[in-house]
């Protein structure tokens, strides 16, 4: 208790309070907020009750400790050596403090709000992808019809499906697009399996990389393919992931593929936003299919 009234009475040295008594507890309090959330607390009524305890404890009683602590060290020192080098330091590092701390609060309230918190069921987001899309084997059990969104996930239950099902030689899509791993693994799947691919209706981004993966590829009348680039559907960007040099290892597959240099220069030149739909004669000339059929 002596420790804690001499630093509020600001009785420790500037130094000390600065970087001890400020800078390390405060370091260690906000690592050690993670320890109240999830999935560290992995029931949300528990969770919510220990970051409370947390806030009021480290940020309402021991943050009012530090801060004043330090301010009365500051002006206790004041007219000694470079005490005003040391008390501007300390003014940035108290400034330094507070943001880091409502940033604290800020991912705290965050990351206990209802939709954003990790669901207890822990098969409920495998259970939330593979709503997302459909695979369904065709009477005769020599197709695969693929349709919705190609979610994480759906190359493993298209693996699976294949294994149960070994008279199947084709794979039948219909999709606007999905997660670029998710078309990259059926395409790769149905490429070392050497099966057929057809679009009746209209396939897009991650869905034509999965048609391109067929060892022979078979457009309807109707049909269409739909390419451009690639984008995060966040509110926030992702430093760490290249969208570029995702997008170039679809270029060197559908170079394995046989597609024309002319059609791999233009296929990602097509904003995010936007789509390319090349002409069925486009495709054929470039290698993209083999054939028009009917459906």
């Amino acid at each position: 208790m002596n420790y804690v009234r001499n630093h509020w009475q600001g009785g420790q040295s500037l130094l000390w309070s600065l970087w001890i008594n400020l800078v390390l507890i405060r370091t260690v309090i906000l690592f050690s907020d993670r320890f109240a959330l999830p999935p560290y607390i992995p029931i949300r009524s528990d969770a919510i009750v220990a970051t409370v305890v947390f806030c009021l404890l480290c940020h309402g009683i021991i943050y009012p400790w530090q801060i004043v602590g330090l301010l009365r060290a500051i002006k206790r020192q004041e007219g000694g050596i470079n005490s005003d080098t040391a008390a501007w330091i300390a003014y940035l590092a108290i400034a330094g403090s507070l943001v880091f701390t409502l940033l604290s609060l800020l991912v705290s309230y965050q990351s206990l709000t209802a939709d954003k918190f990790v669901v207890e069921d822990p098969l409920a987001l495998e259970k939330a992808r593979a709503s997302q899309y459909t695979l369904r084997v065709s009477p005769n059990g020599r197709q695969i019809h693929i349709s919705g969104s190609l979610a994480l996930g759906s190359g493993d239950k298209l693996s699976d499906l294949l294994d149960q099902n070994r008279a199947v030689t084709d794979i039948v899509l219909r999709s606007d697009g999905g997660h670029v791993y998710a078309g990259r693994r059926i395409a790769y799947l149905i490429n070392s399996r050497l099966l057929n691919t057809y679009v009746y209706g209209s396939c897009k981004s991650a869905c034509a990389t999965a048609f391109i993966g067929g060892a022979k590829r078979h457009l309807g009348r109707a049909a269409k393919l739909g390419f451009h680039q690639y984008g995060i559907d966040l509110r926030f960007p992702l430093p760490l992931y290249d969208l570029e040099a995702e997008q170039e290892k679809e270029i060197r597959f559908y170079r394995l593929q046989g597609i024309s240099e002319d059609f791999l220069g233009r296929v990602f030149k097509s904003s995010h936003q936007e789509i390319w739909f090349p002409t069925h004669k486009e495709l054929l000339n470039a290698g993209v299919i083999h054939d028009i059929v009917e459906e």
